[in-house]
């Protein structure tokens, strides 16, 4: 009887977790159809291949190192000659007799793949998709720093030439960004296309696929942090201009202290984005600060020194 209760417990919990992400068609196939006959024609050179990638996390936007640490699904499918009932198996190399185009990530510091390769065949097509986890290099733009967009993108190539197939690539909607997680960025934009590159300095040409997203910086917070604190210090150096003329000395600590706050917050700004040869709006508008401040400093000097000079004469 505990066992008749458990049973069917474990089925509630089934069809209440995996049941919703796919449909029932799905399931009862991959229950169905575990074992495949592999013929020898899906390992031939297919004419062309589809190609498709799925985000899925953006764990990390490292802006010193220009890179990004990105999660995500390849998967490529291709036709063969016959039909084939359906059926679906893991591998994990491929070796199996299934095409492999052997895809290489080219702006990739470290990559690796965390999954089997789930390989799903139904009637003259091949489908085979696993998981991938890795460090991509970035080419950032910080000119409008901290307002700034950045195009993430993720360059793919085939160690087979366009002589031997083509690539072509799933239409795949901006729906797909709708899943991906990007902690501090609002996502804007997906677009894919394909390149044609030659490597090695050969004459041979290589599609190149591009998959590139487009991130805006969500900038409350970090205008909080970088402006909030500049404007506080700026406000209080030009308060110090109201302060009574005896209070010279004051006035003098007050506006040396807020160039040396500044200076400091310009150094702790350093460290959050890398070496540029630009100026960002954050670096302009830390210079604006200073210089105010650096102009405050110096009228104070100047009208002490009117003053003495006055008081002078008068003896």
């Amino acid at each position: 009887m505990k066992i008749n209760y458990l049973f069917k417990f474990t089925l509630i919990l089934y069809f209440i977790l995996i049941l919703p992400s796919q449909s029932f068609g799905q399931i009862t196939k991959r229950f169905l159809y575990k074992d495949c006959a592999v013929t020898e024609e899906m390992g031939e050179i297919p004419e062309e291949i589809f190609v498709e990638i799925y985000p899925i996390i953006i764990s990390k936007i490292d802006e010193l190192e220009s890179a990004y640490e990105y999660q995500f699904y390849l998967g490529y499918s291709f036709e063969i000659d016959r039909n084939l009932p359906y059926c679906f198996f893991e591998s994990e190399s491929l070796k199996e007799g299934i095409f492999n185009p052997y895809f290489e990530f080219m702006n990739a510091i470290d990559i690796e793949r965390t999954t089997s390769f789930g390989v799903e065949i139904e009637d003259n097509e091949v489908y085979v998709e696993a998981r991938y986890k890795g460090k991509i290099k970035g080419n950032f733009d910080f000119t409008l720093y901290p307002f700034d967009k950045q195009s993430l993108h993720l360059d793919i190539s085939s160690t087979y030439s366009r002589d031997d197939f083509s690539i072509q690539l799933e239409d795949q909607k901006n729906s797909l960004l709708d899943k991906l997680e990007v902690q501090g960025w609002d996502k804007v934009n997906f677009n894919t296309q394909i390149l044609t590159e030659k490597w090695d300095q050969g004459d041979e040409e290589y599609d190149l696929i591009r998959y590139e997203i487009e991130l805006k910086r969500q900038v409350f917070s970090i205008s909080l942090r970088l402006f909030l604190p500049l404007l506080v210090i700026v406000s209080l150096n030009f308060l110090s201009l109201i302060l009574e003329r005896n209070d010279f000395e004051t006035k003098v600590d007050i506006q040396l202290a807020a160039l040396i706050a500044i200076a400091a917050y310009s150094i702790l700004m350093d460290t959050k984005i890398p070496d540029l040869p630009y100026l960002t709006i954050a670096d302009t508008f830390i210079a604006l600060s200073f210089f105010s401040s650096a102009f405050i400093l110096a009228l104070s000097i100047l009208k002490k020194r009117r003053r003495d000079k006055k008081i002078a004469e008068k003896e």
